[in-house]
């Protein structure tokens, strides 16, 4: 859409058809709104399709009034696309539902109106009809998610709809994959025998009959035919179909105080703990830890008198082995260094242990959101005193629990969100330190948390000031390659760039500027071990400068189409700090291609050799053509497709990519003279994500055929946007 500059009042008077003397019929001063000349149209009930030619009995609501140029075509809605047809002289205008797109699956396709613009589409219906499947939409996947019935969320779908499975799905204790209960009178493991032997007997299931410990030791215990007993303030997941038993233990009489510090270990499920003055209903809890999915976790009760029981509540979400690690530790108080003013002195290259489980969360970090570690423990603060400028690099190892280590850096003011400069999770042995680049002589605040407990040694270095790379602001970066791949380095990079793509990893920054309304697709490609991010912003880097923004595994990809000429940032960064490439392919907008037919060789389309943007659906075509990488078993022709043909003439690069499908996606490749044509090398990909299928192909010249198919008999609306450029 050309960009709009006349005032409001100009269309509503146009809209309403007062014409003002050289307002509304000249090409000096355009229409705003043109409605069809047909007249008795309802013109707002044609959105898409590919319409037919006017003639004696056929109306077309993409067809305006007359015209002799472009420029007398503008309607004035954003999402549209409009056109003098040169051979009926008169304006066409073609709607783009990618002009609408939210960037939110769930909520529906949106879908761009003719003479009205963007409406929002109807929300996925996931539900499929069959009483056998929990249907939701899933945001994160872009997808439906159909999960087997199961009504006690214990894990295993009912044995009415997957046989040999929960016989009683009305019970979380009884399931396929439980074990069998010792003098219980039930079918545990749905095996159709009951109290079979071998059998177990649960250990510690109620207050009646305590596992009693010794004292400070590991102890091996169970949750295997335990039943949830137990009301915790903090639990797993799905507390109902969860298992639980209690543990009791003495403080030694005639002694000091004690620390009870407890740690729970399972195999795989996810485990809490909890730790009680009594075995009661109206016991006090002194101590519990949680966390999101965590499989170690820690509990300390304070100060607990000689002489007296406590009682240790382990959780488990399914019902597993526990190794539980007991210790009675004199007693101390919580760590005083929580906040700001309180911070303890930093040592620069000497190790700092820290013990993360029972902080306060005071302080606010970006990276508990965007970081990829989801929600944090409290943290522990740091004071660092610079008295020159120095680049500084922050470590942590872990060497007791699973959780990640989550660290922040903030400036003297400290208690604010702003006042946060630069944060990490370390996610894995490779994840680089935080490092905060020629930071000025003053006082610093290091931030330590973590996902779930750990024991960690945190290790502060300084280093002389070092310049920062062009990359490194977007003030005046280097310039992005148009139209081919170009490595970026990503070593020794902060996180200096705040688009909140991915936050708190190194990143980097180019410039691109587009002189025309143009169509961008931006390829990250990462190390396989990382998840990587490209993003479009405009030329501040912000977060409400972001155009278009995608982190994933690699390649990372994301586009925007009919973005309008000006001055623009695509900013790159990645988990592992690491080379990484980027292409930026860029073509003047075009209008989409909205396709009706393709369904079968006869009636395949052309994709222009320049590139083009198609959308269709594929809903109601015929399933002709099988697909390599599609799912085992499918009938002859799989899903419902269409196919289109791509000639070259010479060697180019071509990518194609299916962002903004609605459905698993298939995008098959084939040459040949004849269709459909023989597969190539690498020619098939299936996607399963948002980003939907995507290829990236050096091609010789000679005819294509490119299939859109659906993966495992999946079909829908769909788009494909294909950019040719020369080859590498």
């Amino acid at each position: 859409m050309r960009p709009i500059a006349r005032a409001l009042a100009f269309a509503v008077v146009c809209f309403a058809g007062v014409a003002l003397a050289g307002a509304c019929g000249s090409s000096e001063t355009r229409d705003t709104f043109t409605r069809p000349q047909d007249a008795g149209v309802d013109a707002d009930a044609a959105r898409e399709g590919s319409a037919p030619e006017p003639d004696a009995g056929t109306v077309d609501p993409t067809i305006g009034g007359p015209c002799v140029d472009d420029a007398q075509c503008d309607d004035g809605i954003a999402c549209t696309f409009e056109a003098c047809d040169p051979a009926l002289k008169r304006c066409r205008t073609t709607p783009d539902d990618a002009q609408c797109d939210n960037g939110i699956y769930c909520d529906g396709r949106e879908v761009c109106v003719l003479h009205r613009g963007c409406t929002p589409g109807g929300v996925v219906a996931c539900d499929d009809g069959d009483a056998c499947t929990l249907d939701k939409c899933v945001e994160a996947l872009k997808a439906c998610d159909r999960a087997p019935r199961d009504a006690d969320g214990d894990g295993d779908p009912d044995d009415h709809c997957a046989p040999t499975h929960d016989c009683n799905d009305n019970d979380p204790t009884v399931a396929s994959t439980a074990r069998e209960v010792c003098g219980n009178g039930k079918d545990d493991n749905c095996n159709g025998q009951i109290d079979e032997t071998p059998c177990s007997t649960p250990v510690g299931d109620t207050c009646a009959a305590p596992i009693a410990l010794g004292g400070s030791a590991t102890y091996s215990v169970s949750t295997v035919g335990a039943t949830k007993s137990f009301a915790t303030t903090c639990s797993v997941a799905t507390p109902a179909s969860a298992r639980d038993i209690v543990a009791a233990i003495t403080i030694p009489a005639g002694g000091s105080t004690k620390d009870l510090d407890v740690w729970a270990t399972t195999p795989n499920s996810e485990v809490s703990l909890a730790v009680f003055d009594a075995c009661t209903t109206t016991g006090t809890e002194l101590a519990c830890g949680s966390a999101p999915l965590a499989n170690t976790m820690r509990a300390r009760a304070r100060d607990l008198t000689p002489g007296a029981t406590y009682f240790i509540v382990v959780t488990t979400q399914t019902e597993s082995d526990v190794e539980l690690k007991v210790r009675l530790l004199d007693a101390a108080p919580k760590a005083t260094n929580e906040t700001c003013a309180t911070a303890a002195p930093i040592v620069p290259e000497t190790p700092m242990p820290v013990s993360i489980f029972d902080a306060t969360k005071d302080l606010a970090t970006a990276c508990a959101a965007g970081g990829g570690s989801g929600s944090t423990l409290g943290e522990l603060t740091y004071a660092l005193t610079l008295s020159a400028a120095a680049d500084v690099r922050a470590f942590a190892s872990v060497t007791a629990g699973s959780g990640a280590p989550v660290l922040g850096l903030r400036n003297s003011a400290c208690t604010a969100a702003a006042d946060e400069l630069h944060c990490r999770t370390l996610v894995s042995l490779t994840s680089p330190p935080l490092f905060a680049r020629a930071l000025p002589a003053g006082r610093y605040v290091l931030t330590v948390s973590a996902t779930s407990p750990i024991d960690a040694n945190v290790l502060v270095k300084l280093s002389p000031p070092t310049v920062a790379p062009a990359d490194q602001s977007c003030v005046a970066p280097p310039p992005a390659q148009i139209n081919a791949t170009m490595p970026v380095d990503l070593t020794n990079r902060e996180d200096a760039l705040k688009d909140a793509c991915l936050v708190g990893w190194p990143n980097a920054a180019f410039d691109l500027p587009l002189a025309v309304a143009s169509d961008v697709l931006l390829v990250g490609r990462f190390p396989q071990t990382g998840v990587g991010a490209v993003s479009l912003t405009g030329p501040t880097c912000t977060v409400d400068d972001r155009l278009a923004c995608t982190s994933s595994f690699t390649p990372a990809r994301t586009g925007k189409r009919n973005v309008a000429a000006g001055s623009y940032r695509v900013v790159v960064t990645d988990t592992i700090s690491e080379d990484a490439s980027l292409t930026t392919l860029v073509r003047p907008t075009v209008a989409p291609t909205v396709v009706t037919g393709s369904d079968a060789c006869a009636d395949a389309n052309d994709i222009t050799p320049t590139g083009a943007y198609l959308t269709g659906d594929t809903t109601g075509h015929v399933p002709d053509f099988t697909a390599g990488c599609d799912a085992s078993g499918q009938a002859p022709g799989g899903a419902s497709d269409q196919i289109f043909r791509l000639v070259l003439t010479e060697r180019k690069r071509v990518v194609m990519s299916m962002a903004g499908s609605s459905f698993a996606t298939v995008l098959d490749v084939r040459k040949g003279a004849a269709c459909p044509g023989d597969a190539i090398a690498g020619g098939c990909f299936v996607g399963f994500s948002g980003a939907r299928s995507f290829l990236d192909q050096v091609l010789d010249a000679g005819t294509y055929w490119v299939v859109v198919d659906g993966y495992a008999g999946a079909k829908g609306a769909w788009n494909l946007d294909v950019h040719v450029v020369p080859p590498p």
